[in-house]
């Protein structure tokens, strides 16, 4: 029996992403540090004749990736897909914001990233077709003032994402870099960013469009999917123009 395991499942984009999957006959393995969410989303997805299983978990611990599959190991279950979902992002002026705070968006979106992304790789059936998913940004495209860290960590999950991509090519694994604009999910409070959205919420997309573009890119096996017209048309901007023209217009949309 195959499962689909996703991080952050819990909110936003990473409880669409569960959703979704759901509505697609696949198993699930949910993990995220709200036991309560976790219980709850296990509750309802379970009514869709699945198997659905949950695992409480900090992914800024640097050992979790093995604990995760470890136990996965342990139950006998098979994960031939990962949506390597969760990240964190913080709004502000770099310098004014602590340290430990731009650390803490480094770690979560990108070594916990890569850890769990190796894990899956080297634990998985490689005589199966294998799916991997990351959960970037079209932050990935520019460097943006006041996310400056943020949208530093996605650019790296886009690269390393197309990279290994090429790597695996000949193994049947299909890795995928999805690249959302701004969604509604919990994401912004705890980002801080609360003002910004209102200021721009006529750009926000719903996190459920936002996983079945993610989904269906990764099953068609795409290198990077960027859902909405205006987000692939700033990606294609931010690619045809200088960042002397590119950043102070990202930055512009932060400017509250």
């Amino acid at each position: 029996m195959n499962y689909t395991l996703i991080t952050g499942a819990s909110k936003g984009i990473g409880k669409a992403f569960a959703c979704e999957c759901a509505e697609r006959g696949m198993n699930l393995i949910l993990v995220a540090r709200s036991q309560p969410l976790l219980e709850e989303l296990q509750k309802e997805l379970s009514q869709k004749n699945i198997s659905v299983q949950i695992h409480t978990a900090d992914l800024l611990d640097h050992a979790i990736h093995k604990k995760i599959f470890d136990w996965v190991k342990q139950n006998g279950w098979n994960v031939n897909m990962l949506i390597n979902n969760a990240g964190v992002g913080y709004f502000g002026k770099f310098d004014e914001k602590p340290l430990d705070r731009h650390l803490e968006v480094m770690h979560l979106n990108m070594d916990s990233m890569v850890r769990m992304a190796h894990e899956f790789l080297n634990a998985s059936d490689p005589k199966q077709n294998r799916y991997l998913l990351n959960t970037a940004s079209t932050g990935a495209f520019q460097p943006t003032p006041y996310m400056a860290v943020y949208c530093a960590t996605k650019a790296f999950v886009v690269s390393f994402s197309e990279a290994i991509r090429f790597e695996l090519r000949k193994q049947n694994v299909h890795v995928t870099a999805l690249c959302p604009g701004g969604t509604e999910s919990e994401f912004f409070k705890p980002a801080e960013m609360e003002k910004v959205i209102e200021k721009n919420s006529q750009f926000m997309m719903k996190a459920d469009v936002v996983a079945k573009a993610g989904l269906d890119g990764l099953l068609k096996n795409k290198a990077v999917v960027v859902p909405g017209m205006i987000n692939k048309a700033g990606k294609v901007a931010a690619q045809l123009f200088p960042n002397s023209l590119v950043v102070p217009g990202a930055a512009k949309f932060f400017d509250v």
